[in-house]
């Protein structure tokens, strides 16, 4: 009976819940999830708030969830966004849009020709937020890059505004072939090469960066896609590793309006330490000695210190940044629009760089299958330069070399007041300040860079789109070296250039995109397309001498008396691509890409026009096994490695092909007649420079991901080598281009991050290291005074120095060296023949460093933050043949050469002034190894209660380039040339309204 009253109790009560339950109505809310730059993100979760109900986003990025109420709330989350809560409103139909999360924003990866989540990454891929390199005061992206990387050398060729960098990913590949890395920006293929006019035939100018027309202050992210996998997908073009660059896209609810601007004064980082005068005169006196020659100077203790040449051509120089950018997302249009004016003061005299850009990105969906997406900018740049590093050989002198070669003895100003244009020995000599002031150099350009597109989705899982990129370079150079006031100028008449350069590049991208989720654990993206590039290069100069006035200048060529060198030259090349990618994933832990690309060059012969380029790449996230999961202290773990084949095609056009010049001219029946004649030999097996590399890497991360740590190991075959070789003199010619010849790059890289500390106090740190060793595989049918098969490229050749011959009795007891004298230097005889000849030289050094390092640390303290970058480079090598260390010519000196021999010093290893046996030789190798403090910044967030409606606003001071620890002597062991580094203190605000 009981049982019966229970059972019949417990029935009603399953009906009224029942009952209860059918009364409750359940709505089907539907939409996407997109990021702000319009990418789908499929996987997401979609959670009610409160309940129970749960979902996820497709691999179109739609969903569909049933809630309670249409008056509930969704919470929406997906990594590397900030977790969102949307009221619905009494809405069905959402689409929400995430922003990136500032604390993991490099959890969102951009590919070529698409986007990954970093866990999903199969590749060598390393990622720079604009986080990361926010007020920085650079001229181009490239300066940001440095040490920021594993893998990425990152070395200044030119400290002058708008001087070039060179970048290497993961070293050289290739000898004579370009080796600089692809840029791809908003889509578009960029490189690094420079899109300026020649200079004068005698050397007098130096290519600036073709980057410093891009405004480092657009842009979002950095990706360096490194190894094969993630390069091969631009195949031609990914020898050199490819550096992809977005730029901000509209973001927010509402319109907001931003200004970042900033003030600094630049000075010299480091002087070079050199003789004052008294101690150059009695130099001088020695040197005249040494070739029976009167001493110049009676009392060199009257000169006293002299002229400081560095003072007269250093200055503080200013530099400013002024932007203006609005952004929005709101409905269906997105907008980031930015106008930006940067002025750049050399620290040399008479140098500047001026910018001014304009940008507008936009984003409209114009209905439910149909989305499209612009990006354009346009830039002005006016650059006002000087001669730098490897102008003129003497005719005209570069800044360092008007520094040392110029007697500090001397004065700016004779007592008339002119300038004192000649020294002691000075073959060529002219005021240094004096021909700063007065050389015209002034290089224009504009630059409009852009794409627009057109997405179509015809069907939810299927996405078409077409992109029509354009790269527009048309600059233009005036230069001229007065008679009055220079030495080319004074022996020419005065002498004058004019130079114009119109790039044309145009290209078109065709991709279809299919990707779909099936059964919740394969996941499945296919990408295939069709893309063309051509590109049109015309230029025009006229170098005019002889001029009546230098007042005119280049303004009236047509006064001109002297010869008038005009040139001009049109050149083409086109190439047509076909591309293909495959992702899949299965339960979120098995990875694999494969891709393909095939392109075809104008630049090969015919029957090698076609490079075909696969890869494929594996992961395995073992973080995800349930054996792992009891491992509370790993939040991810993934083995990865890869394989492919790139390409360099990045020679001048029409090298397969037999060209002519018509610049001769023959007479004929005593008449003068121009005629054409071959300047190269046709080469129709000229083919693709191919790397091969495979690559193993591992990513982990521990403690919740508050530390990172990325390792990978490398190597690369570079083979079939685009080799310009000597050829026998007979065949009319000197050289030609072949394919010969292989170079390898092995190494490995390092990345270890972490949130050391949170809370009120924060603690960010980023730790990069990598090591890279390239040897000469083969040369080939090549021969090469300077590479060696076994050693890596850029070896310095040359005697092993012993010192100085110290007294007659050192010379009697040896044969090698004949000829000397004490004070003279000693060289080893390596092989012990007796004699001293080329034999006897050895690789003494290596301009590649052994390997890179950086160094980031922020630290936060309620509205506080400071921030400290180093960066670093050991091993490198620099042969310094100038007068710092050679003392057989009059020019100033290295304060070290105080301790050269003499009768009064004769038991000193630096030779005697005006020593004869120069040779190069380990004397001039210096260890160019160094650590630098690149930047510290100490920034301060205004609070909104101090400034209503400034919310997320801060004010900063900034220090660049502030200390370098080195033992080498010249301006800067990155480089730079004759044109040094500087020290930047700059003062800057953010505000957003």
């Amino acid at each position: 009976m009981k049982k019966s009253i229970f059972s019949t109790l417990l029935a009603l009560c399953v009906l009224h819940a029942l009952t209860i339950r059918a009364q409750v109505k359940t709505q089907t809310v539907t939409g996407t999830v997109s990021a702000v730059n319009g990418e789908k993100l499929p996987g997401a979760s979609l959670m009610e708030k409160g309940t129970g109900n749960a979902g996820k986003s497709d691999s179109a990025g739609n969903f569909r969830i049933n809630v309670s109420s249409l008056n509930s709330t969704l919470i929406v989350s997906f990594v590397g966004y900030k977790t969102m809560e949307v009221n619905l409103a009494g809405r069905s139909k959402v689409d929400v849009l995430m922003e990136i999360s500032s604390s993991s924003v490099q959890e969102v990866v951009v590919v070529g020709y698409g986007t990954q989540q970093r866990k999903d990454i199969t590749g060598s891929i390393a990622s720079i937020s604009s986080a990361t390199i926010k007020n920085q005061p650079a001229a181009s992206v490239d300066q940001l890059i440095q040490g920021r990387a594993a893998g990425v050398d990152v070395s200044q060729a030119s400290g002058a505004p708008g001087g070039r960098l060179n970048i290497r990913i993961r070293g050289a590949s290739s000898l004579n072939a370009g080796n600089e890395p692809l840029f791809v920006i908003d889509d578009v293929p960029v490189y690094n090469n420079s899109k300026d006019p020649s200079g004068t035939s005698y050397g007098t100018f130096t290519p600036t960066n073709a980057l410093a027309s891009l405004n480092p202050n657009d842009i979002e992210s950095i990706q360096v896609l490194k190894d094969a996998s993630a390069t091969a997908i631009y195949g031609s073009r990914g020898s050199n590793g490819v550096i992809i660059i977005t730029t901000k896209r509209g973001t927010g609810n509402k319109m907001t309006v931003d200004y970042n601007g900033y003030y600094g004064v630049q000075t010299v980082a480091n002087k070079l330490d050199l003789m004052n005068g008294q101690q150059h005169a009695e130099y001088l006196n020695d040197w005249a000695q040494s070739r029976n020659l009167p001493a110049p100077f009676a009392d060199p203790a009257a000169i006293g210190k002299g002229t400081d040449w560095q003072d007269e051509l250093f200055r503080p120089a200013a530099i400013q940044n002024h932007q203006v950018s609005l952004s929005s997302a709101k409905n269906n249009l997105k907008y980031f629009v930015s106008a930006n004016y940067f002025n750049q003061d050399g620290i040399v005299i008479n140098s500047n760089l001026k910018r001014y850009s304009f940008r507008v990105n936009a984003d409209a969906r114009l209905s439910e299958k149909i989305r499209f997406s612009q990006s354009l900018s346009y830039s002005r740049t006016v650059n006002r330069s000087v001669p730098t590093s490897g102008a003129g050989s003497g005719n005209i002198r570069s800044v360092g070399e008007k520094i040392y070669a110029t007697s500090p003895t001397v004065p700016v100003f004779d007592e008339n007041g002119d300038y004192v244009d000649y020294w002691y020995n000075a073959a060529k000599a002219e005021s240094p300040v004096a021909s700063l002031l007065t050389i015209q150099n002034k290089l224009q350009g504009d630059n409009l860079l852009g794409n627009v597109s057109l997405e179509y989705k015809p069907l939810e899982n299927l996405t078409f789109k077409s992109l029509l990129g354009i790269n527009l370079v048309n600059r233009n150079n005036q230069e001229y070296y007065p008679r009055a006031t220079t030495y080319i100028g004074g022996l020419l008449g005065g002498l004058g250039m004019i130079g114009e350069r119109k790039v044309t590049n145009v290209l078109n991208e065709n991709t279809v995109r299919y990707t779909k989720i099936f059964k919740e654990k394969h996941n499945v993206e296919l990408l295939g397309g069709f893309t063309w590039q051509r590109e049109q290069d015309f230029s025009a100069t006229a170098e005019p001498s002889g001029f009546a006035d230098d007042r005119l200048g280049v303004n009236s060529i047509g006064s001109a008396t002297g010869s008038k060198i005009l040139n001009s030259s049109l050149t083409e090349w086109s190439m047509a691509s076909f591309l293909g990618r495959a992702n899949y994933q299965f339960d979120d832990k098995y990875l694999l890409t494969v891709s393909f690309r095939a392109d075809g060059s104008s630049k090969f012969g015919a029957a090698n026009k076609w490079g075909y380029f696969p890869s494929m790449a594996v992961g395995y996230r073992l973080s995800e096994e349930t054996f792992m999961k009891d491992l509370k202290f790993l939040s991810d773990l993934k083995i990865r490695g890869s394989y492919g084949l790139t390409g360099n095609q990045e020679i001048g056009s029409y090298q397969s092909l037999a060209t002519l010049t018509t610049s001769n001219s023959y007479i004929f029946d005593n008449k003068l007649v121009s005629a054409a004649r071959h300047t190269r030999l046709a080469n129709g097996e000229l083919k693709w420079e191919k790397t091969a590399q495979w690559d193993v890497g591992l990513d982990l991360a521990f403690f919740d991901n508050r530390l990172r740590l990325t390792a990978d190991y490398y190597k690369k075959d570079t083979r079939d080598l685009l080799f310009t070789i000597d050829i026998p003199g007979y065949s009319g010619y000197s050289s030609a281009l072949y394919n010969t010849g292989g170079v390898e790059n092995k190494g490995f890289e390092l990345n270890l991050g972490g949130d050391i500390f949170t809370g009120d106090f924060t603690w960010t740190a980023d730790v990069n290291f990598a090591r890279n060793k390239s040897k000469i595989t083969s040369l080939g049918r090549a021969t090469s005074t300077t590479l060696f098969v076994g050693y890596p490229p850029g070896n310095y050749l040359g005697y092993v120095y012993e010192g100085v011959f110290h007294n007659q009795a050192e010379i009697d007891a040896q044969t090698a060296q004949t000829n000397v004298k004490p004070g003279d230097a000693r060289y080893k005889d390596v092989n012990q023949d007796g004699f001293l000849n080329a034999d006897d030289r050895i690789v003494m050094g290596n301009s590649i460093p052994e390997f890179i390092y950086g160094l980031n640390s922020s630290f936060g303290y309620k509205n506080f933050s400071l921030t400290v970058f180093l960066q670093g480079a050991a091993g490198a090598d620099r042969v310094e043949n100038t007068g710092l260390t050679d003392p057989s010519d009059s020019g100033n000196k290295s304060v070290r050469l105080l301790n050269r021999w003499s009768p009064k010093n004769p038991d000193s290893n630096i030779p005697r002034a005006g020593y004869s046996n120069v040779l190069t030789s380990t004397y001039q190798l210096m260890d160019a190894s160094y650590l630098k403090v690149r930047n510290v910044q100490l920034s301060y967030a205004i609070p909104s209660s101090l400034l209503p409606g400034l919310a997320g606003s801060s004010v900063y001071v900034s220090g660049q380039n502030l200390l370098t620890s080195t033992d080498y002597i010249g301006y800067d062991p990155d480089g730079g040339g004759d044109y040094p580094t500087a020290t930047t203190i700059m003062f800057g605000v953010n505000l957003k309204f």
